[in-house]
Parts: structure tokens; C-alpha cells; sequence
């Protein structure tokens, strides 16, 4: 068999954006759910203990994709079959106790191994999908929980940018592994309601978040000190972070994008300091993917000595983690209004254009370097740019004010991005992941020979992954289709949408990429 290429040249076509297309979308990918559900309780075993394992690859993380289906249930429901019971799945595969496993300062995050913040936050996800995701006066977390997450927030707060883990320095701030992970973590916890003693107790960790906030942009600070004491100012970002030591990294797992987008999900008043660091970096990302015709560079400087044909181009590192970067950041007002730049514009139309040529990954459907994860970032897109125009068109008039332009720098790409331009592509590339194993493993079904995942059916190297995205794709089409019918009954404004509850109910199932977001924080990881 010939060596696999890193992707698969795309033969797709954009769909068209209408009533009926949206609706067949919606549907089939409601089976592709249910079908894809399935295989998973069927081929995979029921734990009896927490092990080692994080979210990413084991059983926790099926637990996760289970929970976050019984919370969209409402914009799943096909009426041609029956409904599948996604929290007695969940609620299956989250054993009773705490693992034995120590907390580690290398380990803060429930999406690697070995950490049990991985427990305790599918424990407190459990309890809430047990109360019909409603909180209130019923609702508690266990005493050890709390103090695990006190531990783990004590930890943090005392690391250092780099921590040691095997013997070697890693990043301490990274999604996976990091304080970006744990921060994403508390933020769900706080979105929800608890019993007063809950309250209480939970009340020296949630208020500490702020200083969480504040030692993780302080680490991207010095990383950008440290990066330009030992290579120079001239490639260096006003915030930078370590993968591994002396390598800066800017994918969504590992790096800098995803960080950026958890910490755009805090409260504004949290971030009001820190904006404008965070729009600076975010523009001399941008204008790094400008220099490189849309793709990010794994590492600066670079990390190993293998050449490839063409940068990655998948969440873990690539240009789709700058998409979800920029897909949370044009919902943020202040941001948006005081730093955008043109070249957010050109980073979002370039990085599409890579991903649309070079993101049918030949490892297949996932979402940490697959087909389904690389198209999720139009759906968060698309949302920027149906709801949240006006934020951005304002953004642009004051540029021009600010700079004194009659007419933005490369104004036809500007005019080319627009909601149906993103989510004609996100369906296109969503509903092409069924061709992808082990959702469907016929040998003639699909020109590309995609791989079998090492895990074929976790959160985000499998299957799990891909009905998470289906799902949220979901509820993309159900809230765009309700937008439609309000429009010909006359409703124009997009602020009176979240008045219509079918618009509201469909709108708040969108959860967002599993342990970055970039629609806020709903409370669901």
C-alpha cells in the first residue's frame, strides 16, 4: 500500500445556503449521530476505574461527548426513530470515586492523563445532567472535589511558565495539559447554580479565577521576553508560550490560540486589563498567517529537524486553531471595537483557503487533527458573522476613522467573508467526515483512503469527536433555520432573536469546540 499524503486534495463543493439544503443537512447529520452513538456503545467497554486516563484519548472523554448529546437532545431528536438514552451512556462510563492518582503541577488540565480534575469535573457534569441541567437549591459538588480544585488552583498559582514533567521542561499554560485547561474547568463550574453550602465552599477557588487570569497572561509576557532575549524582537508576539522548552508554540492544543480563546470566554469585566495584549497578539498572529499565505508555523523557532511539503494543518498545530482563535474573538465586543485590524480579515480568509484545500487530513474524522475538528472553526465563524456583524462592520469604521482611509487594505477579501461562505464549507466538510472510519469502514465507499484512528473511539482522535461535531453542527442549522422564518414573518433585527424561544432554545445547544469553547461558557466543558 502506498505511504498515506498528509491530506487529500479536496474535490468538495460548497453547499449552496437555503431552506431545504439546511434542512436535508440537519437531518442527515441527526442520523450520523444517532448511527455514530451507536458504534460507540457497542464497541466500547464500561469502565470500573478512573486509571490514567484523560479526556483526550479514554473513556473520559466518551463520557464527556455522551453528556454534552444529553444536554443537545432537543435539536437531536429525530421523530423516524427512537430517542437514545445519551446520559445513562454518560453516566455509565463515570465511576462513583476518585481516581488514585496524584495531582500533579505538570497535570492541571482534564483533557491529558493522569490528573484527577479529569474526575471531577465529569463528576460535576453528572450531577447536573442527573438534575435535568437545571442548578438550584438540590444541587452539591463532594467536599473532596472542592478540595482537589482548591489544590489544583493553589498549584497554578505558584507555577511557573515552564513545569517539569519526565524529567524534561514543558509549558504550563497549554490546553491539554496546562492551566488553560484547568481555567476552562472553573469557568464551566461557575456558570452553574449550587446549594448555598456549595456556594461557600466553592467560593475561595471561583474567586480566584481573576489571579488565574492574571498569572497566565503574566507567563505569555515572559514568554515573549525570554523568546526575544535568545532570538530577537523581530518575530516575537507581545504574548508567547512554551510547548516545550525554548519552542513557542501557536496550535489550539498546545500553544497560544487555544489559551487565547479560553481566556476571551472570562467575564469582560476580567479581561478589561488585558485586551489590549490580547488584541496585539492576536494581530501579530495574524499577520504570521498573512506572511505564510494562511498557515501557522508549528513552532518558533522550529522545533526538530523533519521537512515537511506544507505546515499541518489541524487543531493541535495549524491554521484551524487561529480560526477558533479569531472565530471567539469577533464575538467579543470591546476587543473587536478598540484592536481589530485588517489583517484579521486576510488570517480568516487565507487560513480558510488553506483549510479548504489542505484540511481533509488522511488520519481522517477527528478533532485534533481531522476532518470534523478543521471544520468546526467555520461554524464559530459563521455565528461571528450572521449575529455579530454589526460589531465587526463598526470595527472596520473606526479603523478607517483611526487611520484616516477612505477604504480598507484588501477590501474585496473582507467582502468575501460572510456567514454562508463559512457554513456552506463547515457542512461540506462535516457531512464528508462520515466517509471516515470508524463510522464507515466499506473499502468503496470513499475516494480517499483515510486511516482507522490509534483510538477510534475517543473525544478527539475518534468517533466521539466527530458526533460532538455533528451535533453542534446541529444546533448551528436548527437556530439558522428558525432565523429564516422569523425573517419572512418579518422579523428582521437580530436583537430581537433571543426573544424567540425556538431561536433561543436552538441558539444555547451551540457548545462549542470540548475544552476551548468560543461561544462563551455554557457550563458543559
Amino acid at each position: 500500500m502506498a505511504e498515506r499524503p498528509q491530506y487529500f486534495e479536496t474535490t468538495l463543493t460548497p453547499l449552496s445556503i437555503n431552506a431545504t439544503t439546511l434542512s436535508e443537512s440537519l437531518q442527515e447529520l441527526r442520523v450520523a449521530v444517532r448511527n455514530g452513538a451507536k458504534l460507540i456503545q457497542e464497541n466500547t467497554s464500561l469502565p470500573e476505574t478512573w486509571g490514567s486516563n484523560g479526556m483526550f484519548r479514554a473513556f473520559p472523554g466518551i463520557a464527556l461527548a455522551f453528556l454534552r448529546l444529553d444536554y443537545q437532545s432537543s435539536v437531536l431528536k429525530d421523530h423516524k426513530a427512537d430517542s437514545l438514552d445519551y446520559r445513562c451512556y454518560a453516566l455509565q462510563r463515570i465511576p462513583s470515586s476518585l481516581p488514585d492518582a496524584p495531582l500533579l503541577a505538570s497535570r492541571l488540565s482534564p483533557v491529558g492523563s493522569s490528573s484527577p480534575i479529569t474526575a471531577i469535573t465529569l463528576r460535576i457534569l453528572a450531577t447536573f445532567s442527573k438534575n435535568d441541567w437545571q442548578g438550584g437549591a438540590n444541587v452539591s459538588i463532594a467536599r473532596e472535589d472542592i478540595t482537589c480544585l482548591h489544590e489544583a488552583m493553589q498549584c497554578a498559582l505558584s507555577n511557573e511558565p515552564l513545569v517539569t514533567h519526565d524529567g524534561r521542561k514543558m509549558g504550563g499554560d497549554e490546553m491539554l495539559f496546562g492551566r488553560a485547561g484547568l481555567l476552562w474547568t472553573l469557568l464551566n463550574v461557575r456558570a452553574h447554580n449550587f446549594d448555598q453550602e456549595t456556594r461557600g465552599f466553592l467560593s475561595p477557588v471561583l474567586g480566584a479565577i481573576p489571579e488565574l487570569i492574571r498569572v497566565i497572561v503574566d507567563a505569555g509576557r515572559q514568554g515573549s521576553k525570554e523568546y526575544t532575549e535568545k532570538n530577537g524582537a523581530q518575530d516575537a508576539h507581545p504574548l508567547m508560550y512554551a510547548w516545550i522548552e525554548g519552542h513557542y508554540c501557536f496550535g489550539a492544543v498546545h500553544g497560544i490560540t487555544g489559551i487565547l480563546t479560553i481566556l476571551l470566554s472570562c467575564k469582560p469585566e476580567e479581561l478589561t486589563n488585558y485586551l489590549p495584549v490580547i488584541g496585539g497578539t492576536i494581530t501579530a498572529l495574524c499577520k504570521l498567517s498573512g506572511a505564510t499565505n494562511g498557515h501557522l508555523p508549528m513552532t518558533l523557532p522550529p522545533h526538530g529537524s523533519k521537512h515537511r511539503s506544507s505546515e499541518l494543518v489541524q487543531l493541535c498545530h495549524g491554521s484551524p486553531g487561529l480560526l477558533i482563535l479569531l472565530g471567539a474573538a469577533l464575538k467579543n465586543k470591546s476587543l473587536t471595537r478598540a484592536h481589530w485590524d485588517p489583517s484579521w480579515d486576510q488570517a480568516v480568509y487565507l487560513g480558510t483557503e488553506r483549510v479548504w484545500e489542505e484540511g481533509l487530513l488522511s488520519k481522517g474524522g477527528s478533532l485534533c487533527h481531522g476532518v470534523a475538528g478543521n471544520a468546526w472553526a467555520w461554524l464559530l465563524l459563521h455565528d461571528c458573522f450572521e449575529y455579530h456583524s454589526e460589531t465587526l462592520n463598526e470595527a472596520r469604521v473606526l479603523y478607517l476613522q483611526d487611520n484616516q482611509l477612505s477604504a480598507l487594505p484588501n477590501a474585496e477579501v473582507s467582502q468575501e467573508l460572510t456567514s454562508d461562505f463559512f457554513l456552506s464549507r463547515a457542512l461540506a466538510f462535516m457531512l464528508h467526515a462520515r466517509q471516515t472510519k470508524p463510522y464507515n469502514t466499506s473499502p468503496t465507499s470513499s475516494d480517499n483512503d483515510y486511516r482507522m484512528p490509534d483510538e477510534p473511539y475517543s473525544l478527539f482522535e475518534g468517533l466521539a469527536g466527530n458526533i460532538c461535531a455533528w451535533a453542534d453542527t446541529c444546533a448551528v442549522l436548527q437556530a439558522r433555520l428558525r432565523k429564516m422564518e422569523l425573517v419572512e414573518q418579518g422579523v428582521c433585527a437580530t436583537s430581537d432573536l433571543p426573544r424567540d424561544p425556538a431561536f433561543r432554545a436552538a441558539f444555547y445547544r451551540q457548545l462549542g469546540f470540548p475544552a476551548l469553547g468560543g461561544n462563551g461558557v455554557i457550563g458543559i466543558f
